[in-house]
């Protein structure tokens, strides 16, 4: 069964194809571009000699090349050779006297795609050859061109479960961590109610308030980690709405920071605003924004030793990409920093950073999945959001919202 070029979903062009004819000889090259012209419509340009085919095939757009082995100065398989040099692709065929069939052969080892025998009947079996060898070519540049697809492909697939099994391992790993975090919490609930129902400890007393004071902030604990798992399952199902309406970042920016004080206050850190020199409004959900920058700053808290400061900043920011009035908040602190390894991940997902506290006061514990939820919140305003840090110079976490026109 003959493959055809209609068979592949292969269309010749309307137009014939352009073929590069190479020959010295005048009467022979009338002869092949008569036949060629005839049979097939196609457009023939001339070549004389080798270095002036070659200055063609680098300049034009041609479809096939047909060379005679026998020229002055470059012979065939020279030009053959310098087409693979200059990664020239382009079906390639060697016009050959009789008796240079090794010739045929070598060519054909070279990188040629068919060669024809100049005797009696060549010029009327070269249109067919012609596109018996187009054909071929059209087949085998198919060929690759699935052969590559489907080794993209199977790249894309394997680096797609790669991903996946890292996501089962870690989310794995999550489960296990934050059935850990509940139960702690939990158990020092019970615990401590179990103290002051027994009557171990009087809760009018220091050290009963004391105790009631553990089962708070057991309690805050477990809070944050029910929030966070049910924030992230929202915004993993795309259901987590935002309320958004005009807001002045200032007042949000006060507010999440009043509402940080007093833990900024156990640990003796200044807690400071650099309001913004005008005002700015952003066309956001004001608690979403708060709950970021609660996210932000307590995690500065938890990472800054004591007598350390966290400034909370809002200024006006033009970006560039694309150019769009913005406004940037930052959350700068004097802390421990993030060493760059860690800081390449700490918004992934299910990503728990294990960073080194310092300071006496203890800290409340979360899921690891607060910035990813940053992350997404702040997407949700069409704005980002990064961090930048250094260890033992202190982190930075920058977000951007677009201003409110």
């Amino acid at each position: 069964m003959t493959v055809t070029a209609v068979d592949l979903g292969i269309r010749k062009k309307p137009e014939g194809e352009k073929i590069l004819l190479i020959e010295d000889n005048p009467d022979h090259a009338y002869l092949v571009r008569k036949s060629i012209s005839e049979a097939l419509k196609s457009q023939v340009d001339m070549a004389g000699t080798g270095e002036e085919g070659i200055a063609k095939l680098k300049s034009g757009n041609y479809d096939l090349v047909i060379s005679d082995f026998n020229l002055p100065g470059m012979d065939g398989m020279e030009i053959l050779q310098m087409v693979k040099e200059f990664n020239i692709d382009v079906p390639f065929i060697m016009l050959t006297g009789q008796g240079d069939e090794k010739v045929a052969v070598s060519a054909m080892k070279l990188g040629a795609y068919n060669y024809v025998v100049k005797d009696d009947v060549c010029y009327t079996i070269l249109p067919r050859v012609i596109s018996e060898t187009l054909t071929k070519y059209r087949a085998d540049k198919e060929k690759e061109r699935f052969e590559r697809e489907i080794r993209e492909k199977s790249e894309a697939l394997e680096k797609a479960n790669q991903e996946l099994k890292k996501l089962d391992e870690l989310k794995s790993e999550f489960i296990s961590s934050v059935s850990h975090e509940f139960r702690n919490p939990l158990n020092s609930i019970r615990e401590s109610v179990e103290l002051v129902l027994d009557g171990v400890v009087n809760a009018n007393e220091e050290k009963g308030r004391r105790i009631l004071e553990i089962a708070k902030t057991s309690a805050e604990r477990l809070t944050i980690l029910v929030n966070d798992l049910l924030d992230f399952s929202k915004l993993e199902a795309g259901k987590m709405k935002m309320e958004k309406e005009p807001a002045d970042i200032k007042r949000i920016v006060q507010d999440a920071v009043d509402s940080m004080r007093p833990l900024a206050e156990k640990k003796r850190l200044k807690l400071e605003i650099v309001p913004p020199t005008e005002k700015i409004v952003v066309f956001a959900d004001p608690l979403r924004i708060i709950q970021v920058l609660t996210n932000l700053i307590s995690n500065a808290i938890k990472f800054t030793p004591e007598d350390g400061r966290i400034d909370v900043i809002a200024e006006p920011f033009d970006d560039p990409k694309p150019p769009v009035q913005k406004v940037k908040v930052s959350v700068k602190d004097t802390g421990i920093g993030i060493s760059l390894e860690n800081l390449s991940r700490i918004f992934e997902r299910f990503e728990q950073v294990k960073q080194p506290h310092r300071g006496k006061t203890p800290e409340l514990q979360g899921t690891g999945l607060g910035l990813s939820i940053c992350q997404e919140i702040v997407k949700l305003h069409q704005g980002n959001i990064w961090a930048e840090s250094e260890l033992g110079k202190g982190s930075t976490f920058i977000f951007t919202l677009p201003r409110y026109r």
